[in-house]
Parts: structure tokens; C-alpha cells; sequence
């Protein structure tokens, strides 16, 4: 955090949120983690400082932006882990019809081959 970011915290704390904003659409996760302890410390001091409302309520957009960003990013790496998750396990077992109109189930077969000495 700069000198001037005490003198103007309310500047500082936009710039900031944009920053995050970049990050989060980057995915750049390390760069977040390196914005939370001076987002703090700039929210600290716009929360000591005289803000006016309308100030107050542009920083309390980008904040939420930020926040819809990050949950839907949170969505998105869960529904991935749940796909990687469904495409390593076992397929369930393949019923089909024979030419008779029964069903059939098709059991999965080992792909080894086997020799014989």
C-alpha cells in the first residue's frame, strides 16, 4: 500500500477492486491472494474516513460485481471437478436389445490381453 493510499483511500480501495475484477477473470488466483491484505487495510480506512453516499454506494457495486464473479467462478471449477469426477468412474452396465426383442446386458470386458505358454 502507497503513501498516497492513506491520503486517498477511497481511490486506492476502486483500484484495487478493479485489480481483483482482472484477476478474477484472469483466474489468476495468486494475484487475489496478494489484494486481500490491502483490500482490508483500504476498507479500514474508507470506513475511518467521510465518504458520501454516492461514493460509498460505487464502491458497494464493484465489491458485489466482484463477489457474483468470484461465486461463479466457485460454480464453474466445482461443475469441472463433478465432470473430471464423472468421466474417470466405471461406466454402469449397457443394456441393449437382441434380434429376438429381449434385452441384453452387455458387461464391460477387460482390455489385457492374455497369453498362454
Amino acid at each position: 500500500m502507497a503513501l498516497l493510499d492513506t491520503f486517498r483511500p477511497v481511490a486506492a480501495l476502486t483500484d484495487l477492486l478493479d485489480k481483483e475484477k482482472d484477476a478474477i477473470l484472469k483466474t489468476d488466483f495468486s494475484a487475489l491472494q496478494a489484494l486481500a491484505k490491502p483490500k482490508e487495510n483500504l476498507m479500514a480506512l474508507v470506513a475511518k474516513s467521510q465518504v458520501p453516499v454516492a461514493t460509498l454506494s460505487s464502491l458497494q457495486n464493484r465489491i458485489e460485481r466482484n463477489q457474483r464473479l468470484l461465486t461463479a467462478s466457485a460454480k464453474g471449477i466445482h461443475m469441472a471437478r463433478e465432470r473430471l469426477a464423472s468421466l474417470k468412474a466405471p461406466l454402469p452396465e449397457f443394456n441393449t436389445y437382441g434380434p429376438a426383442g429381449t434385452t441384453t446386458s452387455m458387461v464391460r470386458k477387460s482390455l489385457t490381453m492374455k497369453r498362454k505358454a
